[in-house]
Order: C-alpha cells, then structure tokens, then sequence
C-alpha cells in the first residue's frame, strides 16, 4: 500500500522540533535501489593511499547487480572503459573475472594506472553501471 500523506518530526537545532509534511508519494517503488562502495576500507587508511601512480592493482573488485530486481550479476560480457587525467575513454587491457555471487575483479597494469586520476566505466547489458574515480598519489 502505498503512503499517501507523511507527517515527522525534524529537528532544527538541539531544542526546535518542526513537523514535516510530504505529499504525494502515491506510487509504491517497483524495485529495491541498492547503494553500495566497492573497495571500501574500514580503519585509518585513507582512498589516497590505496592507489600509487604508475604501479599495477591486481584484482580490483566490484559489484554487479541486476537492473530489474537487484540480483547478483553472474555471467554475460562485462565492458570495461578507463579514462586517464580526463582524457578520451579508452578499453581496459584484462578481460573482467566474475569471482563469485555477482562479485567481479579487473586488473589494472602500470600503464592504466599511470596517472593523478584515473577513472573506470563499467557496463553489462542488465546491470546498474559502476562507476569508480582512482586518484594515485
């Protein structure tokens, strides 16, 4: 059933409450939308750390989920596109590696990564595009 009228609480400040009022949310949502970050490291490592200019990742790893309902992307031909400093977009040298429950890995080489930022397109025909900005220190 879908919501109607919303009312909630917001706060404003430590002390003020105001009430929120959203309307017209009469269409339920079809599908689950999945929000998630390949590669995340939890600890004091920061993303600039991870990646060193010039020098090859071996077995980067990312998520494929289906378009329509959120599954694990298993099998069919996954494209890779890198660009490099903002430069025209070019083809991934390896061929991606599906590793197992919709998880993926590419490898990148010395030259790929020969650059400030380096940024990686990642398509199949029936999954949610990836999208990933490397930058190398």
């Amino acid at each position: 059933m879908p919501i109607k009228d919303l009312i909630g609480p917001g706060f404003i400040g430590s002390d003020t409450v105001e009430f929120i009022v959203t309307r017209g949310l009469g269409a339920i949502n079809t599908y689950v939308p999945l929000y998630f970050k390949s590669n995340h490291i939890i600890g004091d490592q920061t993303d600039d750390e991870l990646f060193l200019k010039g020098l090859p990742v071996t077995g980067y790893t990312f998520a494929l989920v289906a378009v329509a309902n959120g599954a694990a992307v298993t099998s069919g031909t996954v494209t890779v596109k890198i660009t490099k400093d903002g430069g025209t977009q070019g083809s991934l040298d390896a061929t991606p590696v599906h590793e197992g429950n919709g998880q993926w890995s590419i490898n990148l080489t010395a030259t790929e990564m020969d650059a400030d930022i380096v940024g990686i397109a990642i398509t199949h025909s029936s999954a949610v595009p990836q999208y990933f900005t490397l930058e190398t220190r």
